[in-house]
């Protein structure tokens, strides 16, 4: 009888064991996620608060645009960013979510910089959960530009 409490407890110490170290790669995972998004920031913030800097970003679907819209895409681009992560972070959630890709989409510079963003964003998704963000910006952008007034 005690081989086989031995046994269980070695099996559930293993279970244990296993299921922290999925915790931990998770959460390793986490940070460099938001370490990588706090780079991203600083570097949108830099860019967006000096025209001289925009030269590099100044890809094909930004060449068409002046100084202060290139400024606007950069900002929406930093709270789609922001947006992405609350709810990747758990922060948000879908559903109180979806009134603020509303709003964003409601509003010219919103749906604009999601029209030119949206491929680039998803060729570039990542996995599953900016897959669904994606979606979500979609939807709200969708319903947006086939409202009369979103024309």
């Amino acid at each position: 009888m005690n081989k086989t409490f031995a046994t269980a407890g070695l099996v559930l110490g293993a279970g244990l064991g296993a299921a922290h170290l999925a915790v931990k790669i998770k959460h390793h995972q986490e940070n460099k996620h938001l370490a990588f998004a706090r780079m991203h920031a600083n570097l949108l913030h830099d860019t967006a608060a000096d025209a001289r800097l925009t030269a590099i970003t100044n890809s094909a679907h930004y060449t068409e645009l002046n100084d202060d819209e290139r400024a606007q895409f950069m900002n929406a681009n930093r709270w789609a960013t922001l947006w992405s992560l609350m709810l990747r972070l758990g922060f948000k959630s879908p559903a109180s979510f979806r009134p603020v890709a509303d709003a964003f989409m409601n509003g010219p510079v919103g749906r604009a910089f999601w029209k030119s963003a949206r491929d680039h964003r998803r060729i570039t998704a990542r996995d599953k959960h900016d897959e669904a963000f994606n979606n979500l910006m979609n939807e709200a952008y969708a319903e947006a530009a086939s409202e009369p007034s979103a024309v």
